[in-house]
């Protein structure tokens, strides 16, 4: 496809205190065979002259300096918000990737394609080892999101054109149409889980979603929240109850019986074992609040 006839693209990137990796980021993006990309760094805040950087190496970005931490959800909301309207299609992602420089118009050549098709996602490798595969698309399996190939090596099983329950946020392509028709990300998720919710609701309104292997990036892993792993349980054990609530194609009341009865008690059984009561009590702290019908702010519940 001649790439004068591709349409303007969106590229949403979020970001907090991640200024050296951010740089990366968009310098992969800087280099991506691409006519018309339009992209937009919602910065969550930072203290690490992560805004100045962006202002002064790449001032073809556009910058949303929010003035307090929102949350990933609510950043990238507000970023997809503000291109949704100029572009057909949208790619969200993190400050944590680099990017094959033929993934965005791969992405593009199948969605146009492929009209049905709300969300396109990549074949993910981590940033180290390289060769190992973090997602080829997104499952739930007795309600826990789970990612085809991960820690896996690529093949031929990856390689694959795949319709998928949900593709991860760490990249997906979605289709403006769609995203005007069932809103942006739930921002009462804040972190977490808040990616597979809005794939489940583009599915719910007609549209699929699917994997494209020959799309490529490649995930740095463990880069933010991730280094604080109670609350990332914590988040990630609450949103998901909230999802299953939501969506009854992944939550139904046996799959919901067998994540709380089984999934989480192993879980938390294991990390006692390992001697990390503060995971265990993250999940617990996941499941009473998910009980109580909480959402919002880990921090507004546990001050401590």
């Amino acid at each position: 496809m001649n790439q004068s006839s591709l349409p303007p693209v969106g590229v949403v990137i979020v970001n907090w205190n991640l200024r050296d990796s951010l740089r990366e980021t968009l310098l992969s993006f800087r280099a991506v065979d691409y006519q018309d990309l339009r992209i937009v760094v919602s910065d969550n805040a930072s203290t690490d002259g992560s805004q100045e950087m962006v202002r002064r190496e790449f001032p073809e970005v556009r910058l949303l300096a929010h003035e307090r931490g929102l949350g990933y959800a609510k950043a990238a909301s507000l970023a997809l918000a503000s291109v949704v309207d100029e572009t057909r299609y949208v790619f969200s992602t993190t400050n944590d990737v680099l990017v094959a420089p033929d993934m965005i118009r791969l992405l593009v050549e199948y969605a146009e394609a492929h009209p049905e098709v709300g969300v396109v996602g990549c074949k993910i490798f981590f940033h180290e080892p390289a060769d190992r595969l973090w997602s080829a698309g997104g499952f739930f399996f007795l309600g826990h999101p789970w990612h085809h190939g991960f820690l896996r090596r690529d093949g031929p099983r990856y390689s694959r054109v795949r319709e998928c329950t949900f593709v991860t946020g760490c990249g997906f392509l979605l289709r403006s149409e769609a995203l005007k028709k069932v809103g942006f990300f739930d921002e009462r998720y804040v972190f977490y889980s808040e990616d597979a919710e809005l794939c489940l609701r583009i599915r719910e309104a007609g549209w699929r979603v699917v994997y494209l292997p020959t799309a490529r990036m490649w995930h740095k892993t463990s880069t933010t929240l991730a280094k604080n792993r109670p609350v990332q349980l914590y988040y990630s054990t609450r949103n998901n109850l909230h999802l299953m609530d939501r969506h009854p194609s992944v939550g139904k009341p046996l799959i919901r019986a067998a994540y709380l009865g089984l999934v989480c008690p192993a879980k938390m059984l294991l990390f006692l074992a390992m001697g990390r009561g503060a995971n265990a009590r993250g999940i617990w702290r996941g499941i009473r609040d998910w009980r109580l019908g909480r959402f919002g702010w880990y921090e507004e519940h546990y001050p401590d």
